[in-house]
């Protein structure tokens, strides 16, 4: 007496599936990781009809409505400002800065800024803006 014997069927995983779904994650992060600008620090700019696009500056001071004066990320006062620009003198080459101020800060203290930045020999300021619709 022979007893039917089914053939072991090979099991497999059909990949193509898998491949296109990795795909899609490397595609999503890729995009998503270059629209990453700048630190979160919330300014509203001034607007200016003749604003231009520039290059991303190595150093950057940020001023927010509150006056609070940012040295790229790092909260610093007016008093150690200099001591803070120093230690990124040695590493730039055409001492430019770029000055981001809310739109409420008073000119005098965009100013009081600016002439700080004079004494130390920088007169590359690079002053951010948003361009208007109209």
């Amino acid at each position: 007496m022979q007893l039917y014997v089914k053939p072991k069927r090979k099991v497999s995983l059909n990949m193509t599936s898998l491949i296109d779904v990795l795909f899609i994650l490397i595609i999503f992060f890729t995009v998503s990781s270059t629209f990453l600008e700048q630190p979160g620090i919330e300014l509203k700019l001034p607007e200016a009809k003749s604003a231009q696009g520039h290059t991303v500056q190595k150093v950057i001071i940020y001023v927010d409505k509150d006056k609070n004066i940012f040295l790229n990320d790092n909260l610093v006062t007016f008093s150690n400002l200099v001591s803070e620009i120093k230690k990124f003198d040695k590493t730039q080459k055409n001492k430019s800065i770029l000055l981001k101020a809310d739109e409420g800060v008073t000119h005098g203290q965009v100013i009081r800024i600016m002439d700080l930045l004079r004494q130390q020999g920088i007169y590359k300021i690079v002053i951010s803006t948003t361009k208007t619709n109209g």
